[in-house]
């Protein structure tokens, strides 16, 4: 028996001001989003690894005793004294490593001889450091697909088939979950604050799954695909959504791309394929600041492409930005957010999403050439709430961490003023829509469901 044990998120305390910050965002965008797309099937918040449910999948059909689990099914099975099974292997993102050692010593104490082992994308990116700060894990199963499977077995495997994941593996049914899904892993740029340029290229299923998730979801269930760049190039994008059309779903689809890779035909093809919304990266309006990042798409270039997508689609345009990028300052970050009020005003841009920059450990980054002092080397810190790890030459980590909650403060204020409130509590509140966050997870006791990899919120 192989227990695979998803804990590729978690729950942790944040900042009370980032939490009322993070609640009034989640109320505009309940209403904002209620008003644009209308009625949807119940928005959920607890995800799943579908990296983790392919390797499930391939196991079963090698004939594998498996069974998908979360964090919290493992701890109760502890709790309870409950046997282990022959094998434990982790799913991590680096801040949940940690807590991965501390249960992987709980089941060492209760149960010796059950082989315990770590993988997930930190794994891939940084397995010589972790097996050093964390002796604890038997193996770690470096490797996607077939050859992290192959680890986890601890056996030579066959692909016998089938669909690419089998969702009947999930301890509950799909519709309890928000829906992340994908049609291939990797990323074909290399910009300096992302590690998806790092992992390997490979293909999944090209319509995303949706050809089975329509007899197990209901219509209007939004699903998000979060390939780094859908498609990767124009042809992609095309093929991608041909295959996502011709599954006749009836999903509500978002995606993220890159604004420089549309065309007014790409822009109808994605909604032909039930796509209404895209999310584009644009982390900065200074041209100097997005060079020294490796990224090569200007303000001046992004904006001509939205009012493009404008132009040619309803799409609901979603800005991504990222916070602390080595070389910002205050007055780089200001000009920023005066770029995407005029965006929203202007009704070119609908939403903007803010994270913070995380120098997440990787073999072969050297953080100080560019420009990056880690100050913090504990991985529980290295998410995108917690105080940051780093200081820069032009920021000390608490400037960097005003400067984040100065962000996210005018993303709410730039969002408000485009539609016509004067503060927040002009915004009728929907609960229909990310009621966990409006009602619960960002209640006073400041507590974040922080999903720590790229899905969800």
């Amino acid at each position: 028996m192989i227990w695979l044990v998803d804990y590729t998120s978690y729950r942790k305390d944040i900042d009370p001001e980032l939490a009322r910050l993070r609640r009034d965002y989640f109320i505009i965008k309940s209403y904002y989003r209620a008003k644009k797309v209308g009625a949807t099937a119940p928005v959920k918040s607890k995800v799943f690894s579908t990296g983790l449910l392919r390797i499930a999948t391939i196991l079963k059909r090698n004939g594998v005793d498996v069974r998908f689990m979360d964090a919290d099914m493992l701890i109760s099975a502890l709790d309870r004294g409950e046997a282990m099974p022959e094998v434990v292997a982790f799913s991590a993102v680096c801040p949940t490593v940690p807590l991965c050692a501390a249960l992987a010593e709980r089941i060492k104490a209760q149960s010796p001889s059950t082989a315990v082992k770590l993988g997930g994308v930190h794994v891939n990116l940084c397995a010589a450091e972790t097996v050093r700060r964390f002796p604890i894990f038997d193996e770690l199963t470096v490797g996607y697909e077939f050859e992290g499977a192959e680890k986890v077995a601890g056996r030579r495997l066959i692909d016998t088939g089938g669909s690419y994941v089998d969702y009947s593996l999930l301890p509950h049914p799909l519709s309890y979950y928000a829906i992340n899904t994908f049609t291939a892993m990797g990323c074909p740029f290399h910009c300096d604050y992302c590690a998806d340029g790092r992992a390997p290229h490979f293909n999944a299923s090209p319509d995303g799954q949706l050809g089975e998730m329509k007899r197990l979801l209901p219509e209007r269930t939004l699903v998000h695909f979060f390939d780094s760049v859908l498609g990767s190039c124009q042809r992609g994008i095309r093929a991608v959504c041909d295959a996502i059309e011709a599954t006749g779903h009836k999903f509500l689809l978002s995606c993220d791309m890159r604004a420089d890779l549309l065309t007014p035909e790409l822009v109808r093809s994605l909604e032909r394929a039930g796509f209404i919304e895209v999310r584009l990266g644009i982390e900065s309006s200074d041209e100097e600041l997005l060079k020294r990042n490796r990224r090569t798409l200007t303000a001046h270039r992004f904006s001509e492409q939205i009012r493009m997508i404008r132009d040619n689609s309803n799409l609901y345009i979603t800005l991504y930005s990222v916070t602390g990028l080595p070389g910002t300052t205050w007055e780089s970050q200001s000009r920023t957010l005066d770029y995407f009020g005029e965006l929203m005003d202007s009704h070119l841009a609908d939403e903007t999403k803010n994270g913070f920059y995380v120098p997440y450990p990787m073999e072969g980054v050297d953080y100080s050439a560019r420009g990056v002092t880690i100050d913090d080397e504990d991985w529980s810190h290295y998410d995108r709430q917690s105080y940051p790890v780093y200081h820069t030459a032009e920021m000390s980590r608490e400037e960097l961490r005003q400067l984040y909650l100065y962000t996210t403060k005018r993303i709410n204020e730039n969002w408000l003023h485009a539609l016509g409130f004067r503060d927040i509590s002009e915004v009728p509140v929907i609960k229909d829509y990310y009621t966990e966050y409006v009602e619960d997870t960002y209640d006073r006791d400041g507590k974040n469901s922080n999903n720590t990899g790229k899905k969800g919120e």
